[in-house]
């Protein structure tokens, strides 16, 4: 059954109170690798509780702002999602070139998230790291994303995102086909989920950047704890605020 609102505010920070002792950090429990192959290289992280509420509400006010006189699509040219609207979320400082000091409060959420995020590069490339506007996608309750391999040749080593609005699942399969060049010998099965309640960080680097594609599950899909309490996971609509670096000319510029 689905949770309660009591243990979903529990597993904001943790799945149970004993997991973890902060939000705001990576938590291991909610990626799930007991059906990852055996070559997977823990690539995938997720932050429960990475926003307060207030950053949370900052953001969606803004996006609902620059929003407001989009309507959602049934699909894209590419059939991976359905019923959803798209912006670009440029901060002043993007635009305008302008401080970050006294920058409004997504906008320096916003910059927060990136200085975090620079931590799963090699500081070779952090050094030089420049980011793409921020992509926001409204996903309806009954829309739809199935697996895709987000595009390599205009970003770069981390695809990342703050979940808004609702909770979800994400999966990553490994990639084959066009997406990667040299398919492994077990890229034919497993999977890794990932847990993604609202107000948290997820960032794919490595072979989940590259070598697995990501998707979210339908709504009332279950996320399994090893030796835990599963948990039905109800998805109504979701905001996504995505994250990408530039590509870079060289990887080790």
């Amino acid at each position: 059954m689905s949770l309660s609102r009591a243990a979903a505010s529990r597993f904001r920070c943790g799945p149970f109170r004993y997991l973890t002792t902060s939000c705001g950090l990576p938590n291991p429990d909610y990626v799930n690798v007991s059906s990852a192959p055996s070559n997977y290289d823990n690539s995938a992280v997720v932050y429960p509780g990475f926003l307060s509420e207030e950053e949370g509400q900052s953001l969606v006010k803004e996006v609902s702002k620059r929003m407001k006189r989009r309507r959602f699509e049934d699909g894209h040219w590419d059939s991976v999602i359905s019923k959803y609207r798209e912006i670009e979320l440029a901060t002043p400082h993007e635009v305008d070139n302008e401080s970050t000091i006294d920058a409004p409060q997504y906008a320096q959420t916003i910059q927060r998230t990136r200085d975090i995020l620079k931590s799963y590069v090699s500081p070779q490339l952090a050094n030089h790291m420049k980011w793409l506007p921020c992509h926001v996608i409204d996903l309806s309750k009954n829309g739809r994303l199935d697996a895709h391999v987000d595009s390599v040749k205009f970003s770069g080593e981390i695809v990342a995102g703050i979940s808004l609005l609702s909770d979800s699942i994400m999966r990553l399969r490994p990639a084959k086909g066009e997406w990667i060049d040299d398919a492994s010998d077990e890229s034919s099965g497993g999977y890794v989920d990932l847990y993604l309640p609202k107000l948290s960080l997820y960032c794919l680097h490595g072979m989940s950047r590259f070598h697995y594609s990501h998707e979210l599950l339908p709504s009332d899909s279950v996320y399994q704890i090893s030796g835990r309490e599963d948990v039905q996971v109800t998805r109504g609509r979701r905001l996504s605020i995505i994250f990408r670096d530039a590509l870079v000319a060289s990887k080790d510029a």
